[in-house]
């Protein structure tokens, strides 16, 4: 008795096949209507230079341009992080370390800076208080992906530099509640 077919490879193989035309799309190398070369410049470079320049200050914050600056951090995150699975993924601690790490960081902190919370202020948000059991779910909660965390480029200590953003802390907060 069969359980599996052909189907099932072929399911694969275009999910690969749509991944990799997302990534030659990116890099101005495939265009995604024909499957053909291009000399165009895709948004990719545009969005790193876009990223570099308001890390560099160069930039006022107004909210169009804040706006621009949050989907130019999406489409690098999806061409850092995405998989051909389109499952969510965060970045590794590593990774903030990097000189894009300091990038998007100093990026993020540009757009969210009345926004970003720490650990402490995210537990008692969360849970009503700030406790060590508290600060732990919400540590838990960055590990497995469903708080994305940014380093506070203020404070070099790594234990106490990892801010998260108010909105999601509120919705994580929401949907604790329903599953409880």
């Amino acid at each position: 008795m069969t359980f599996f077919n052909r189907t099932v490879s072929q399911e694969i193989i275009a999910l690969v096949r749509q991944r990799y035309f997302a990534l030659g799309e990116a890099l101005g190398e495939i265009s995604s209507q024909n499957n053909e070369h291009t000399q165009e410049t895709w948004t990719l470079q545009q969005d790193l230079t876009l990223l570099i320049d308001v890390a560099n200050g160069k930039y006022q914050r107004t909210d169009e341009l804040a706006q621009e600056v949050e989907q130019a951090l999406t489409h690098l995150r999806d061409i850092l992080l995405g998989t051909v699975l389109h499952s969510s993924s965060t970045y590794p601690e590593e990774f903030w370390q990097t000189e894009i790490g300091i990038v998007v960081s100093r990026a993020r902190w540009w757009i969210s800076v009345d926004e970003l919370i720490t650990i402490s202020n995210a537990a008692a948000l969360a849970f009503g208080e700030n406790t060590q059991a508290n600060r732990m779910r919400i540590a838990r909660a960055i590990e497995n992906g469903s708080l994305e965390w940014v380093p506070d480029p203020s404070i070099a200590n790594p234990q106490q530099n990892k801010r998260v953003l108010r909105s999601q802390v509120e919705r994580f907060c929401h949907l604790s509640r329903l599953s409880d």
